[in-house]
């Protein structure tokens, strides 16, 4: 599958020669791996430009594979946006194997960011590396890679986009720095937002699917105790399960959170018989309509349901 997109992006690559330059007549042609990551690059093109999203739905960066359509988007695009070579890991081939034309913009590269280390352990004690269950350790780098969890890396993401979309069209550096500031002030008010409306839950023990709330957990003080599986895409062994069935029922930990793309069968078995909730987190936004906006939506979504999961009955 891979060897036959390779070959289509590289045929593809060859009408890609006779079409007019970014700012000879069209706008940039930026495609955006995962919602998220369109919605923020959305805002800072608005205006300019309309990014396409290269993952539909509720598509996961951890285990998708590219379709002819994503290898044609791919080979036309001027801009290519993603989180990380660690997060969609299912582009590193195709992208080897594009034109030189095209820029890759990485946002783990942003100046300002805060890049939290990957957690040796998904079942954390309460100190600094965690418990051992017996797991590997997580395949995807050194760093935790859902670094947009966090409003205030979003506004460093904002700049960052700006930055890079100036240098490719300078013609249109006055929209991309406006689009950028406004982005960046609306994203510290949310981080105030955020900071009222967590308050009262920071002490509340909780668990998630797989570890995606340690950039929440850190900026809002909130009790994360790890995660079910290291890896969404390796199912947990019995000797893990036992030991977080044992470690929900010793902090009697609130809400144990699954996500839409995983196993949620997997969470009510893990919470039979305790006192625990169950409750959604949403990394992605997979089922909020892609846009400029989907950003403020899905943090505030994530958010709400912390919120609304770990409050007292």
């Amino acid at each position: 599958m891979v060897f036959q997109l390779l070959l289509r992006l590289a045929a593809l690559s060859l009408a890609i020669a006779i079409l007019p330059e970014a700012g000879e007549g069209r706008p940039l042609r930026v495609v955006a791996t995962i919602k998220p990551v369109h919605s923020l690059t959305a805002y800072v093109l608005d205006g300019v430009a309309a990014p396409t999203l290269l993952l539909e739905g509720g598509a996961s960066p951890h285990s998708y594979a590219l379709k002819p359509s994503d290898a044609s988007a791919l080979s036309h695009a001027d801009v290519i946006v993603r989180i990380s070579k660690n997060l969609e890991v299912f582009l590193n081939r195709s992208l080897a194997a594009l034109p030189a034309k095209a820029e890759i913009i990485e946002l783990d590269a942003a100046p300002g960011l805060s890049l939290l280390p990957l957690r040796s352990d998904a079942i954390s004690s309460g100190e600094s590396g965690g418990q051992h269950t017996g797991e590997e350790p997580h395949p995807h780098g050194d760093f935790d890679v859902h670094f947009w969890l966090d409003p205030i890396n979003g506004a460093a993401i904002a700049d960052y986009l700006a930055s890079k979309f100036t240098a490719i069209d300078p013609d249109h550096a006055p929209h991309y720095e406006a689009n950028a500031k406004k982005l960046r002030e609306r994203l510290v008010l949310l981080d105030r937002e955020f900071r009222e409306r967590l308050a009262g839950i920071s002490g509340k023990p909780f668990l998630v699917f797989h570890d995606v709330t340690q950039y929440f957990e850190k900026r809002y003080g909130l009790n994360g105790l790890g995660a079910i599986t290291i890896s969404p895409e390796r199912a947990p062994g019995a000797k893990r399960l036992a030991v977080i069935r044992t470690r929900i029922r010793e902090t009697q930990a609130i809400c144990v959170f699954s996500e839409p793309q995983f196993q949620s069968k997997l969470v009510d078995t893990l919470i039979e018989g305790t006192k625990a909730k169950q409750g959604l987190i949403d990394e992605i936004g997979a089922a909020l309509p892609p846009g400029p906006e989907q950003y403020f939506t899905l943090l505030r979504a994530d958010a709400e349901s912390l919120a609304s999961c770990l409050k007292s009955d």
